[in-house]
């Protein structure tokens, strides 16, 4: 798995280095040039078909609702099974698909996790420098006396065993590396060299902005390693949580959302899961180069922006209640229709019915004390003809006598 994102982070990590020459090394603005780029390319592959499908969804709107409506207030298992075939076939005659939103998410985690290589990781992805150059290095400034990284950063190169070296403790370490190259720094000029030669001379980006070094992390409040941290990066996270929150706000605004799980969506546990996640995504944030929060920021605007950009280009449309009067009466009249088409019985021609109210299509079936009551009817009924079948009982002798058209008396056998 770790070599697959590897091959899949190699083409955004070129995509990076070339957003960082537009922007002249700066790699805040590079970032905004990445965001906006994989955003397109986001929604051109997956964005637009997601559109069509909420599309077709809120088209399905009247029909679906008169569906609902024909089966309110019925929750047996008969009854529920039917309202999903005939909102299965609904969804069939639209084209709507209920999966057509989770398969582009999937997809796009792998994707997501290669972006995440690429800002934190830059040495390996952006430079194409080796895991084995990349250990080389960092070891050497590990060892290093007296050290020219961080305190935070040594923290986290510390918990790397001899013989079992973990790249994943480095992604503040390349960004600071990165950064003394920026500067010019001698020392930290010919480690590199000796281990990569003169690839790494150039293009260097710079994480300063606003008097600010982004390659910083702020560390987990416990770990203590807030010390000589300019305590204005504390504003990264607390933007993450704004714009996230305010974010799904107008993203929920400008998409359709769908009547069944109004009532899911306001509830306390959706609520909370909407403040839940961003804070999550701060905490998470304090353990990682501000630049990666950088990112979060920018993708939940350029998320935004795409789905109020499609609802303009793709507007969902909008119903009157005459239209929801509408679908009733043709689903009302669909249901006649099959009930017209159903067998009759060869001796009477009466109507199959069922006892059970889901087995007709008629939205006027009787209510269960009037099926009771119709029931007993014809459980009387039943026993009156048992009865009659059996016949008179008595001494035919005592039988009535029939007079015939000639005036001959015989008694009835």
């Amino acid at each position: 798995m770790t070599q697959l994102f590897y091959y899949i982070s190699i083409p955004f990590g070129w995509l990076m280095k070339g957003c960082l020459a537009i922007s002249g090394q700066n790699y805040l603005i590079a970032l905004i040039f990445f965001t906006l780029i994989i955003q397109v390319l986001l929604c051109l592959i997956f964005g637009i078909k997601q559109q069509k499908n909420m599309r077709n969804q809120a088209m399905m709107a009247p029909k679906a609702a008169a569906i609902r409506k024909k089966y309110a207030g019925r929750d047996d298992q008969a009854t529920r099974q039917k309202m999903q075939q005939e909102t299965m076939e609904l969804y069939q005659e639209h084209g709507y698909s209920p999966m057509g939103g989770c398969l582009p998410m999937l997809i796009q985690l792998p994707i997501i996790m290669a972006l995440y290589n690429v800002i934190v990781y830059p040495l390996q992805y952006t430079y194409m420098i080796s895991l084995q150059e990349v250990q080389q290095i960092v070891d050497s400034f590990k060892a290093l006396e007296p050290a020219l990284l961080s305190e935070s950063v040594l923290g986290e190169l510390s918990k790397i065993k001899d013989g079992a070296f973990n790249i994943g403790y480095t992604r503040s370490a390349q960004m600071e590396i990165l950064n003394l190259l920026k500067s010019g720094n001698a020392e930290a000029t010919k480690i590199v060299g000796d281990v990569v030669g003169d690839r790494i001379s150039y293009d260097i980006p710079d994480y300063n902005a606003f008097g600010l070094d982004f390659s910083t992390i702020l560390g987990m409040p416990s770990s203590g390693n807030w010390k000589g941290i300019n305590l204005w990066l504390i504003l990264v996270p607390v933007l993450i949580v704004a714009v996230m929150i305010f974010s799904q706000i107008l993203t929920r605004k400008f998409s359709y959302q769908d009547p069944t799980m109004q009532d899911q969506q306001n509830s306390c546990s959706m609520k909370a899961m909407m403040y839940t996640m961003p804070v999550f995504s701060a905490y998470i944030s304090l353990s990682l180069p501000a630049a990666v929060g950088v990112y979060w920021i920018y993708r939940s605007v350029a998320a935004t922006l795409q789905q109020m950009i499609m609802s303009k280009i793709m507007p969902m449309p909008k119903f009157t209640e005459e239209d929801y009067k509408a679908a009733e009466k043709e689903l009302a009249g669909s249901s006649k229709k099959k009930k017209n088409n159903k067998s009759t019985t060869p001796y009477t021609g009466e109507k199959k019915r069922s006892l059970h109210h889901i087995d007709d299509d008629d939205d006027d079936y009787p209510t269960p004390a009037e099926r009771a009551k119709l029931k007993a009817e014809e459980e009387d009924k039943a026993e009156s003809d048992a009865a009659e079948d059996e016949g008179p009982k008595g001494n035919p002798e005592d039988a009535p006598v029939i007079k015939d058209d000639k005036n001959t008396h015989y008694k009835k056998k």
